[in-house]
């Protein structure tokens, strides 16, 4: 999968890796922003990075904005059905998902999380997921 790559994807799958490597022993994590125009492989980049981090035994989680692209990623949901956020989503708006149930510990075990669409999110989605 690797070897699909182009010269761009595969910088950007590299320092992705090399970061998670150097983090794994600290609490503090890397966050990477992919950018491109439609059509240019982002999603093929993040379906690999998938599959190489999981090789890796490392938990992944995916979701997306749209539920057409999170159908397009491994296990990939919507953010408001994996963090459990209201519609619509307000200022206010929380995750409703319990400290100890088994969303939070699906949560709690993840060690890279790949946001498609992460800017198409409003601020008040980050904030109620951060």
């Amino acid at each position: 999968m690797y070897a699909m790559l182009n010269q761009d994807q595969r910088s950007a799958a590299d320092a992705i890796l090399a970061s998670h490597g150097r983090q794994s022993t600290t609490i503090a994590g890397s966050c990477f922003f992919i950018d491109g125009p439609g059509g240019t492989g982002k999603t093929d980049l993040y379906n690999i990075l998938y599959h190489l981090f999981m090789g890796q035994g490392i938990h992944v989680m995916t979701v997306a904005w749209t539920e057409i692209a999170a159908s397009l990623l491994p296990e990939g949901r919507t953010v408001h059905s994996r963090f459990k956020l209201s519609v619509p989503i307000l200022e206010t708006s929380t995750s409703s998902i319990r400290p100890n149930s088994k969303e939070a510990d699906e949560i709690r075990k993840t060690q890279v999380f790949i946001w498609d669409e992460a800017p198409m999110a409003p601020c008040y989605a980050l904030n109620a997921v951060d």
